[in-house]
């Protein structure tokens, strides 16, 4: 696969379009866009804020497999990904093929590998601070093996940094503006919300709360209506 040159049009063009977005669905749009600009077929966009040691605030918009995303989250790989622990404490971008080369402890599990099994078969990085200690990364990936990583992140290396400060900005506008009408949700609403980012089922919610799953979803539709979001 030829990798084609990077219109400079389209990097304004999407610049541009992010500074101007008023939501996340917007943010999702312009990532998408950014994806294909690079010639890549996945992307997430992640900031991790280590309030909690136990359990972090993690913000992500993405459009991962699903089988993945489920997996990755269930088997609490967040802690053992080189990505994540790579851009903690590094700002330059990162090719996923350096870590294909470092050793992996026995007893822990090789995220690398199993997200190649899982059809992100090659990627890169780009890690993210925030002012208010938060850091995470930019990433992209292929299902294509074929493909010539190295040209990409080449190309990717010298475009999506031009990008990245309007993103983080913005997205950090939108979503401090989202925590701040938190205050217009009633207290079921709040309740319902608490207990979803749990991980609870309408069902479980439902006993919890002691009312009906049709009441829930009432609540948790309300709060998605204010807030802006797509889902839970």
């Amino acid at each position: 696969m030829n990798i084609q040159n990077i219109n400079a049009n389209g990097i304004e063009k999407i610049i541009n379009k992010i500074k101007t977005c008023d939501n996340n669905k917007d943010i999702n749009q312009c990532l998408s866009e950014m994806a294909k600009i690079i010639h890549c077929e996945y992307y997430l966009f992640a900031i991790i804020y280590p309030h909690s040691i136990i359990k972090p605030d993690v913000s992500i918009i993405d459009n991962y497999p699903e089988k993945w995303r489920k997996y990755y989250d269930d088997a609490g790989l967040l802690e053992y990904d080189p990505v994540v622990d790579y851009s903690k404490s590094h700002h330059s971008p990162i090719n996923w093929n350096v870590f294909e080369k470092k050793t992996i402890k026995k007893e822990s599990p090789n995220v690398i590998k199993e997200a190649q099994e899982s059809g992100l078969i090659t990627g890169f990085s780009f890690p993210i601070h925030t002012a208010s200690n938060g850091f995470g990364m930019l990433s992209f990936a292929h299902s294509d093996k074929d493909i010539y990583t190295d040209s990409l992140f080449l190309h990717a290396s010298t475009n999506v940094p031009l990008m990245l400060p309007s993103l983080v900005d913005n997205y950090q506008k939108i979503n401090t503006t989202r925590k701040k009408s938190d205050s217009i949700l009633t207290k079921r609403e709040k309740e319902c919300l608490a207990w979803a980012s749990e991980g609870k089922s309408t069902w479980d919610i439902s006993k919890i709360l002691g009312c009906s799953e049709r009441t829930v979803t009432f609540h948790l539709t309300n709060t998605q209506m204010k807030l802006n979001t797509t889902n839970r």
